[in-house]
């Protein structure tokens, strides 16, 4: 275990980095006098970058359909952390090499899973009325980013977690705990350290599982939490090992989502979904 774990923390150290472009994009954020000309001149030296977020802004998942036609507006009509959000997605696309495939995970069927929770987590929050949703759909996205870890660095030795769910009966997280040492949110969350990511993103790493944070239910990790399961549960991708696990139903009381929730966003989930698949050539 203990070589294992110190393989996940040299993966860690000698992971890709975000691209140069998100920090100069971060900086600019954080100065009280910026503009959006300001972020629009540092993402318009990246051409690739350019075309591929106006692509994203232009979605269904944003729902601007081919209004968004330069960075200035995509920062006015999504603003300065949603698009610097697709600029994580878009790094986040190339990190999962597409020449491996085990019994632990198929990069596909990651990705196709990962894109439906975000698309649910941010369809939740919409349906909580939730005015800004900046985070939303990128949270539930990198939810699993501590599996990429795992995939890229401890692709054999995961299948003994494998063998320990189905001899012991017991969930992933524990599963990962007790064959490796460390579950893939506490290495994600790590990741997310190491690319400074905002809280928010950390958090929805961190305790995506039980969707509340030190005792308290948190809204957009308890949205990422039930979109999640909700996920495993229509079939988004096949992530799931073992059983699909239970909602904390103290995160789903204390939501209180509306009756028929599911049944009122699932044709647009689906149809933003389908979309996405093509957006981002899964």
């Amino acid at each position: 275990m203990m070589d294992t774990i110190k393989i996940i923390l040299q993966g860690i150290d000698n992971f890709p980095t975000l691209p140069t472009i998100y920090y100069k994009l971060t900086e600019v954020m954080e100065k009280p006098n910026s503009t959006a000309n300001d972020a629009a001149e540092i993402i318009t030296k990246d051409q690739s970058a350019t075309a591929k977020i106006l692509k994203t802004a232009n979605s269904s998942i944003y729902g601007f359909y081919g209004k968004i036609d330069s960075i200035s507006k995509a920062i006015f009509y999504l603003g300065f952390e949603e698009v610097r959000n697709i600029i994580i997605l878009l790094s986040l696309m190339e990190l999962l090499p597409n020449n491996k495939t085990n019994y632990f995970i198929n990069p596909v069927e990651f990705w196709k899973h990962s894109i439906a929770v975000g698309i649910i987590t941010r369809n939740l929050g919409a349906i909580l009325g939730i005015n800004k949703l900046e985070n939303y759909f990128v949270a539930g996205v990198i939810h699993d980013l501590g599996k990429i870890l795992f995939f890229n660095y401890v692709n054999e030795e995961y299948l003994k977690v494998i063998r320990y769910i189905n001899e012991k009966k017991v969930g992933l997280m524990e599963a990962e705990t007790n064959v490796l040492g460390i579950n893939h949110s506490v290495a994600g969350e790590m990741l997310a350290e190491k690319w400074k990511l905002p809280s928010s993103l950390k958090n929805a790493i961190r305790h995506h599982n039980n969707g509340m944070i030190a005792g308290e239910v948190d809204i957009l990790v308890g949205c990422v939490h039930i979109a999640n399961i909700s996920a495993q549960m229509f079939g988004f991708g096949q992530t799931t090992l073992g059983r699909v696990p239970e909602p904390n139903y103290e995160v789903w009381n204390k939501l209180n989502f509306p009756k028929n929730t599911f049944s009122s966003i699932m044709d647009k989930v689906y149809k933003e979904y389908n979309e996405s698949l093509m957006l981002f050539k899964v």
